[in-house]
Formats: C-alpha cells, structure tokens, sequence
C-alpha cells in the first residue's frame, strides 16, 4: 500500500513539474509577441482575450512537439513580422536596429566637432600699445563723472 502510494505521489509530482515547465515555456515564448490588442505589451503580459488564446494555440503546439522557432513561424505566417516584439535582423527590418547606433555616433561625431570649435574660438590677445592703457588707466581712475562723452 504505501509503495503504491508513492508511486502516485511520485507521479504526480513529475506531472506538476512538467505543467509548470510547459508554463514557463509557453509564458517564454508569448513574451516575444506582440499582443494585438494591445500593441504596447506582449503577449505574455496582457490578459486580453486574443493574448490567453495565443497562450493557447502555444501550449498546443508545444504540446504536439514544435520547437520555439516553428511556432513563431506560424505566428509570422499569419500576422507577418509585426507580431514579433524583437523584429529580425534581415531586410528592411535591419534600420530598426542600425538607425540608432549611427544617430548615437552622429550625435559624438557633432559633439567632438562642436568641443573642438569652441576650444579653438578662444579670442586672440588685443595688441594694446601704451597710449591707448595709459587713456584706459586715466578713466579708470578719474570715475564716470570725468567718463568721455558718449560713454555709458
């Protein structure tokens, strides 16, 4: 009796563990769709309606034995390349993931320019000779009510 208790026990136990690792696969994969409701969200995170059937058909086919790759092909196949969260890395799909990089390299490249510029705007010395300090050093002295005409 208590062998045959454990063998149930013990079966039971290995069928939970399969159900929880279907779970984890399934809820794996649908976090790489896009949920149609929604669109923001996978299909793992939304409870709408078409999310928990996308959940369903995933747990089916993994079920009859499709890898993760043949069931994101039936996902495409019916709703194109949209549907993926992560688009791929092929065709006109490539600017998604090339565009940022050259605008973050841009934006370096402009800022390096800009940098450099500015560190090289720096005003070159004014050749005063000694008339013109000695006036300068005279007004400073006198104060603004001896300031030539037409000064602030």
């Amino acid at each position: 009796m208590r062998r045959t208790l454990l063998l149930i026990l013990s079966l039971l136990g290995a069928a939970f563990a399969q159900h929880v690792e279907l779970e984890q696969e399934v809820f794996a994969i649908a976090r790489e769709l896009r949920c149609p409701v929604c669109r923001a969200e996978s299909a793992a995170d939304s409870n709408a309606t078409t999310s928990v059937e996308f959940r369903g058909i995933i747990r089916e086919l993994l079920a009859e034995g499709h890898s993760r790759e043949e069931i994101l092909a039936y996902f495409t196949a019916r709703y194109g390349d949209w549907i993926l969260l992560e688009p791929p890395r092929r065709g006109i799909h490539l600017v998604v993931w090339v565009l940022p990089i050259l605008a973050v390299l841009a934006g370096v490249t402009l800022l390096a320019l800009l940098v450099r510029r500015w560190t090289r705007a720096a005003a070159a010395p004014i050749e005063v000779d000694a008339e013109g300090l000695e006036r300068v050093q005279r007004e400073l002295t006198a104060g603004p009510e001896h300031a030539p005409e037409g000064a602030p």
